[in-house]
């Protein structure tokens, strides 16, 4: 995951090609489950589950990793963030996680039909 996000950080490759959305997701769940393998089952739902827990750790303001940084900064300073600051970068962030969640479905629905 974290070569994925560097590549994407160095315009090595296109979000999309990158990551898989919901629809990508679904369709590696359920080649998984049709193996009937209920060790393999677990594995998948844990990965699903510890990937969501990283990214949903990344300093990314709309991110639970975001709000510590502003809680990390009113720590140290002794003063919260300016709030109408706080809400624009936290809207900027929810606008670039919407956009690349739109580009890993576009692509997604894409490889579907290849």
């Amino acid at each position: 995951m974290a070569s994925v996000i560097g590549m994407m950080l160095l315009g090595k490759g296109a979000p999309g090609e990158q990551l898989s959305g919901p629809i990508g997701l679904l369709r590696a769940g359920s080649e998984v489950v049709s193996t009937t393998d209920m060790t393999a089952i677990v594995l998948f739902a844990a990965a699903i589950s510890v990937n969501l827990a990283v990214v949903n750790s990344f300093p990314i303001p709309a991110l639970d990793g975001g709000q510590m940084v502003f809680i990390l900064w009113e720590a140290l300073t002794g003063r919260k963030v300016n709030e109408k600051l706080q809400d624009t970068v936290t809207t900027a962030a929810v606008l670039l996680l919407l956009l690349l969640s739109l580009s890993t479905t576009v692509t997604d629905v894409k490889s579907l039909f290849r």
